[in-house]
């Protein structure tokens, strides 16, 4: 049976020439709904239930939005202000990773507590109404060693990992048991969040999927999870347990995983509307082509459209270190809509910071940074992608019901790439189209004279009246046949965002974008009369023409309806909408525009930024007044300035001399559960020395008025004795040990006057000699004390920002590092208010490494300068507070 038929026509004459683009809809059909669960799960009017197109929930569709979140990777007093702010901009589940050898590093030591405490992380979603995804391995990924499984597990040369071995299995049972112990109670169908659980992570081995999926469900299952969803992702194969687990997607523009020798990466099917789920073209068998249109046969689809990980950031690699603009955010969310799309999931939503382990660092990028550059960035502060993320987000809370059912249709001629890239959802009366014409690193050309039609099941829409051109860097979605509480929008040419509702007015706020102007066709049935101010009004046969649209928030189309009820168009530029908030207060809608950051803590609307004095705009209806602006203005504390001290070789160390003999030297201790990674001896001496490092003499290098021994193989873990043997006479020393464990802590051991003569007893200092001015150039090194003034009486967060010439930088409180950077040309963020309590005893470092003498094989932006970079130096300190203000 056949339950699609269509036609397509563009012309293509050349881009300045007039080019309408057809496609024909009138003969669609809705495809069959076959559930996956038999029963909806959950509580009454909120079951959740999956076909094989989308969701359901209470009965309706959906179209959710799901933000990746890490707790482990967060302080968790801030795990309550970041959830805040996600589901402010519109994140309704909260998906994360359970990620094995954080929770258990050394067999049979877990830790649940602290910034590992899942059940507390889980509750706190629970209590600000959000639902909860669980994807819980074994194998993660997630830019972690081994994708998460603890070395005890990788180096048992008994098992073989990921796979259906036996012993394998009865380990990862065991990882799901100690999960469960943690989230017991707390399943969706018993009125809690967790609402699906996803089992592995990017698991391709040809032949396995779908025995190990099954495997790993079943473990689940027996244990207790029994949930409304089980899910996999599904990279690079068709393979999957079809009507058992559900199959996810993800798109990534920006790619830093793909190196490509330092050189931009071209660009990638997903920068274009592409019906396919996959990364290689595989499982195309539910895509069929008739007349000029590829679509998706919903009746040969078995699973719905989902996704985990929309890329609207990116981490940075070493080798790829690409700072991603809004618009490709953006843009990627764009063309997931366009192509049928049903759930929503970024990763990452939130950054982070990986913990330290007892025996090693985590990251696979950064050993602790993972900032993401994510909407909400690792120290909480807005991304630049959360603009173009945050309105996407509300279309999809707003519209997305109505969407969620309708089917994509792609022209053929789009897989012609040099043509207009566009396509359209509908369900054959009614619908959205979606246009592209955007690449994150390269230039499209200017489309000219463009107009759009559409012939649908009872008639044909042809729009914009006026053609239109479509710049490079474009993207946009309208709607068509838009019911706005039963008045019908024929057409409008600005992008819907969302809604407002107040007594018997609904509000629909769209904006205005790459400079096409705005046009409304309102069909005339069930109105009285349409107003407007900044647009004029053409009262036509069938309805109201709408043009002239002066965007900006003071723009307000108002339709009364025949019952009295009002419907009004607020038409806001793309500035405005970038920064619009939409949320409930008492259970009533508010809408605001404001550039600070918005969060609805029970009823209070907190809105927060770095300045004293904000600005907001909220919407009301009374008076027809539309938004209304206001200045909050908080007490002006003054910002603390921080200061830096390039510290020198040696900087801390003495020159001690002995009293007796031609020998000076220490035992300490390195004993630590965590191997060495680097250590180095840093030393200048009156007379020509020996280096001995337990009992070993040790080659050094001359680096003009210092010497440097690399001894990382002959540091032992536990009592290590350190000797400096004068070759003629009595010398004089002053030397620096710094020893870099395998996770993360770094220690320094300086010479004092606990330093020991030839007879075991203490050298003497000596004042009057003169240390090494700075780090040889060859050593391209620079370590930095940091310190902010006043910080211990600042109560509101404080940011320090910081500029670096260098490769790559870390961060350390004393001894112990708290997070590092590939330096990528942006400001480094550092969170400090949380970290008070360690910084009243401690000093803050920065440890910086130069880069090379070629950087031909890293990606760098145009603005990081890799020569001055061989040479590390702190370019700027700056010091951000921030202000919060609660609106009335």
């Amino acid at each position: 049976m056949k339950y699609l038929y269509v036609a397509v026509a563009s012309m293509f004459l050349c881009h300045s020439a007039k080019a309408q683009y057809e496609m024909d809809l009138k003969k669609i059909n809705v495809a069959p709904l076959n559930y996956l669960n038999k029963e909806p799960v959950g509580p009454k009017g909120q079951e959740i239930r999956v076909n094989n197109i989308y969701m359901e929930q209470g009965g309706k569709p959906t179209l959710p939005v799901m933000g990746e979140f890490h707790y482990v990777r967060m302080d968790h007093r801030y795990w309550r202000n970041a959830l805040l702010k996600m589901k402010a901009s519109g994140v309704n589940i909260v998906s994360t990773y359970v990620m094995w050898s954080l929770h258990e590093e050394i067999e049979g030591q877990e830790n649940w507590s602290g910034n590992h405490d899942l059940r507390k992380f889980i509750l706190l979603c629970a209590e600000l109404g959000m639902t909860v995804h669980l994807r819980m391995g074994p194998y993660c990924n997630a830019e972690i060693q081994h994708g998460a499984l603890p070395d005890w597990i990788v180096n048992n040369k008994v098992l073989v990992t990921r796979s259906n071995d036996p012993l394998y299995l009865n380990y990862s049972r065991k990882w799901y048991q100690s999960v469960y112990k943690q989230v017991k109670g707390l399943f969706y169908k018993n009125g809690g969040p967790i609402m699906a659980v996803q089992l592995e992570n990017e698991f391709v081995k040809k032949g396995l999927v779908v025995s190990h999926l099954m495997n790993l469900k079943k473990l689940a299952v027996d244990i207790g999870f029994d949930v409304p969803l089980y899910t996999m992702t599904h990279w690079m194969d068709s393979e999957y347990p079809k009507g058992e687990i559900v199959p996810y997607a993800g798109f990534y523009i920006e790619t830093p995983w793909v190196t490509n020798n330092g050189k931009m990466t071209p660009a990638t099917n997903f920068e274009y509307f592409t019906y396919n789920r996959l990364s290689d073209n595989i499982g195309t068998d539910i895509i069929k082509v008739e007349g000029g249109v590829e679509s998706f046969d919903g009746s040969k689809s078995d699973s719905p459209f989902f996704t985990c990980e929309i890329g609207v950031g990116a981490p940075s690699f070493y080798y790829r270190r690409a700072i991603v603009p809004e618009g490709m955010a953006g843009e990627n969310i764009n063309l997931r809509l366009g192509t049928g799309v049903n759930l929503m999931g970024y990763y990452m939503y939130v950054g982070g910071t990986n913990p330290r382990g007892e025996k090693n660092t985590y990251g696979n990028g950064p050993y602790f940074g993972y900032d993401y550059q994510a909407p909400i960035r690792e120290f909480g502060t807005l991304g630049v992608v959360m603009k173009e993320t945050k309105k996407l987000n509300y279309f999809m809370n707003e519209f997305g019901s109505k969407l969620a059912p309708m089917l994509a249709y792609l022209p053929v001629s789009n897989k012609n790439k040099e043509n207009l890239q566009w396509a359209v959802r509908s369900d054959g009366q009614s619908g959205y189209l979606f246009v592209s014409n955007y690449l994150y690193r390269y230039d499209r050309p200017e489309f000219d004279q463009v107009q759009f039609k559409l012939k649908l099941k009872n008639e044909e829409l042809t729009f914009p009246r006026k053609p239109i051109s479509i710049v490079n860097k474009s993207y946009f979605l309208w709607p068509f046949n838009l019911d706005m509480n039963g008045v019908t929008l024929k057409y409008g040419t600005a992008q819907p965002i969302t809604t407002h509702h107040e007594d018997k007015v609904t509000s629909y706020f769209f904006f205005e974008d790459d400079a096409i102007a705005t046009e409304y066709l309102i069909d005339k049935a069930g109105i009285k009369t349409v107003t407007a101010k900044g647009a004029k009004i053409t009262k036509e046969k069938n309805g109201y023409f709408v043009s002239n649209v002066i965007a900006g928030k003071e723009s307000m189309v108002t339709i009364t309806k025949n019952d009295a009820q009002q419907i009004r168009l607020v038409t806001l530029t793309q500035e405005e909408s970038d920064y619009i908030w939409k949320g409930q207060q008492h259970q009533k809608d508010f809408v605001a525009i404001t550039s600070s950051s918005l969060v609805v803590d029970g009823n209070k609307i907190n809105i927060t930024a770095e300045s004293p004095v904000q600005q907001a705009a909220l919407y009301k209806v009374r008076d027809g007044k539309g938004f209304t602006d206001a200045t909050y203005q908080s007490q002006k504390e003054n910002t603390p300035q921080a200061s830096y001290l390039a510290l020198r070789p040696m900087h801390y160390a003495s020159w001690v001399h002995p009293k007796i003999g031609k020998t000076i030297g220490k035992v300490f201790d390195a004993t630590s559960l965590s191997a060495i990674a680097e250590a180095t001896i840093r030393f200048s001496s009156d007379k020509k020395v020996k280096l001995f490092w337990n009992d070993k003499e040790i080659p050094s290098q001359s680096l003009g008025d210092y010497f440097k021994a690399v001894v990382t193989g002959n540091v032992v873990s536990g009592k290590n004795k350190i000797l400096f043997e004068s070759v003629d006479s009595d010398p004089t020393v002053v030397a620096e040990v710094e020893i870099l464990y395998k996770n993360g802590v770094r220690t320094i051991w300086n010479t004092d006057d606990t330093w020991l003569n030839a007879d075991q007893k203490p050298s003497e200092k000596v004042s009057n000699k003169t240390k090494p001015v700075e780090y040889a150039a060859e050593e391209r090194y620079g370590v930095f004390e940091l310190s902010v003034a006043d910080l211990a009486r600042i109560k509101d967060e404080l940011r320090l920002e910081v500029s670096f010439y260098g490769d790559v930088a870390t961060a350390y409180i004393g001894s112990e590092p708290f997070t590092d950077c590939y330096n990528d040309g942006a400001p480094w963020i550092l969170g400090l208010t949380r970290y008070k309590e360690q910084l009243n005893s401690n000093v803050l470092t920065l440890r910086i490494k130069g880069f090379g003498p070629s950087t031909e094989d890293i990606f760098l932006e145009d603005n990081v300068d890799s020569i001055k970079g061989q040479h590390p130096a702190i370019q700027k300190l700056k010091v951000a507070k921030d202000y919060q203000y609660t609106l009335d």
